[in-house]
């Protein structure tokens, strides 16, 4: 079995046939086999769906989480994270993120200068399906596969759609499609130095991605990639130390650094 984050607008985009049950039928409807087909490739092709991801490595103090010698267990893997009931300890303070799914889009150095320049994110036709499920407000971060760095966080302000810019990405002055027709316009969320893609929390937040960055994410791994961002760069301290102030009446409260280098294994 497959337990994964599917939002019913991305399901209804893969399958336009699909009837849902309402609070008027309160019945499960029968589906031809074309529409189950489509339907079990849309789940299959969604992200595996867990309850909470940690976004400071996975430490716990609960005995429960220990190993038999005392040492941390690492983040589940595979089917086990179907059984993954893990949360939050008290201390961790998550950065606010809109509930619902994530995505990552991709670039490369060629393209990173035009995809922020115009605040557009684009994707080739075939993931437009898959893209079905950002809205307003969602969570959305950038890849560049050139450089193997992770950028964010952004917010997306429309759907994804088809050739919003028809030129964009495109060498072809005379273009009339994108080569990454599936777009979306964004804003900047918060404005961080980027995650390397060998960063081990990174990798645990992700380990149940396959193939490549790119696609979208839960919301808890939405989640934790924004706090693990706004973590490393200071932001989500700030964040906890003001709302401490407020409630304590006490506001000396330190800004973060404006920037930080990318963070990467051995030069921490």
């Amino acid at each position: 079995y497959r337990t994964c984050e599917l939002p019913i607008a991305t399901a209804l985009e893969a399958a336009p046939d699909l009837l849902l049950p309402t609070s008027a039928t309160k019945y499960c409807q029968d589906m031809t086999s074309k529409t189950g087909e489509a339907v079990m490739k849309a789940v299959w092709n969604s992200p595996l769906c867990t309850l909470y991801e940690s976004w400071t490595g996975g430490d716990y103090e609960d005995e429960a989480m220990a190993g038999a010698d005392g040492s941390k267990k690492p983040p589940p893997l595979g089917e086990a994270i179907l059984t993954d009931f893990r949360c939050p300890l008290p201390s961790e303070v998550a950065w606010p993120t809109m509930p619902g799914p994530g995505f990552i889009f991709g670039c490369n150095s060629q393209t990173m200068d035009e995809c922020l320049g115009r605040g557009l994110f684009g994707l080739p036709a075939h993931m437009r399906i898959t893209a079905a499920g950002i809205r307003p407000g969602s969570s959305i971060f950038l890849y560049n596969v050139s450089e193997k760095l992770i950028f964010g966080i952004f917010e997306a302000l429309t759907t994804a759609q088809m050739n919003l810019e028809p030129k964009a990405f495109s060498k072809n002055p005379k273009a009339q499609t994108s080569p990454f027709p599936v777009q979306i316009l964004v804003r900047i969320s918060l404005e961080c130095p980027p995650i390397h893609d060998d960063d081990p929390v990174l990798n645990d937040i992700l380990r149940s991605r396959v193939g490549g960055r790119i696609g979208p994410l839960t919301f808890a791994q939405t989640e934790a990639l924004a706090s693990l961002i706004a973590h490393q760069c200071g932001a989500l301290s700030y964040m906890t130390d003001y709302r401490r102030g407020v409630e304590t009446g006490g506001m000396t409260v330190s800004a973060p650094p404006i920037a930080l280098p990318p963070r990467k294994i051995g030069t921490m």
